[in-house]
C-alpha cells in the first residue's frame, strides 16, 4: 500500500515541475544561514533526531517537514531557492510516511539577512560561493555561463569561444554534479528529486 501511495505522490509532483527560466540577474547572499521554526509543536521519535541533525548541518535554502502523528520527517537543504527546498522535503516526508498527506512544514533554513522582496534569482550557499569564483574567472573577450539544478547542483564555464559552447560546458558540468548528488542521496531524496525534476540543469547566467 505504501508503495502505491508513493507512486501517486511522485506522479502528482512530476506534473508540477517548473519550466526552465531564461538567464537573469543573480542575487548573491552572504554565507551565514538561520533556522526559522514555523511550528512550536514538540518533535518525537526519529523526527526529533532528524531535526537536530538538520539544525546542525543544514545550509540555505532548506526545509524540514514533519508527520507529527507518525513521528516521521523529511528534510532538504542546499537548494537554490526555498520553494525547491520545501518541495523536496515535503515529498521526502510523504515517502517516509504511512499516511503521506499528514506532513507539515516545521522549519526553514534561509540566509541570515534574507530579504524576500529583493529582486534576482537566488542560489544555494554553495552556489553563491561558486558564482563568485565563476565571476573572477571571466575575461572580456571570451564567454562563460553558469548553470544550476533545483537540487542545488552547479556547473559553470569560462574562456569559451562562443555563448553556445559556454552554455554547453556549464550544463555538462552541472549534469555531472547532479548525477553525483543523486547517487549519494538517501532513497527517499532520490525519489523526491526524480519526481520534481530536480536534476534538470539550466543556464541562469551568461558572463557575456
Amino acid at each position: 500500500m505504501k508503495h502505491s501511495i508513493a507512486a501517486a505522490i511522485l506522479g502528482i509532483a512530476a506534473s508540477l515541475v517548473a519550466l526552465p527560466v531564461l538567464a537573469q540577474d543573480i542575487n548573491i547572499e552572504k554565507k551565514r544561514s538561520r533556522v526559522h521554526e514555523m511550528s512550536d509543536l514538540k518533535l518525537k521519535g526519529s523526527a526529533r533526531k532528524d531535526f537536530r541533525r538538520f539544525k546542525r548541518k543544514a545550509k540555505y535554502y532548506g526545509a524540514f517537514y514533519v508527520n507529527y502523528a507518525e513521528k516521521k520527517a523529511g528534510a532538504y537543504w542546499g537548494a537554490p531557492n526555498i520553494e525547491a527546498a520545501e518541495r523536496h522535503a515535503r515529498i521526502s516526508c510523504q515517502i517516509n510516511s504511512g499516511k503521506p498527506y499528514g506532513c507539515y512544514l516545521h522549519a526553514r533554513i534561509l540566509p541570515k539577512h534574507h530579504d524576500p522582496s529583493e529582486a534576482g534569482l537566488t542560489l544555494s550557499r554553495e552556489g553563491s560561493l561558486e558564482f563568485r569564483e565563476y565571476s573572477n574567472l571571466q575575461a572580456d573577450d571570451r564567454f562563460g555561463a553558469f548553470a544550476i539544478s533545483e537540487s542545488g547542483a552547479i556547473g559553470y564555464s569560462w574562456a569559451e569561444a562562443s555563448r553556445d559552447w559556454a552554455a554547453r560546458e556549464a550544463v555538462k558540468r552541472c549534469d555531472k554534479a547532479a548525477r553525483k548528488m543523486l547517487k549519494s542521496a538517501d532513497k527517499d531524496l532520490r525519489a523526491a528529486l526524480k519526481a520534481t525534476g530536480g536534476q534538470t540543469c539550466r543556464v541562469v547566467h551568461y558572463a557575456r
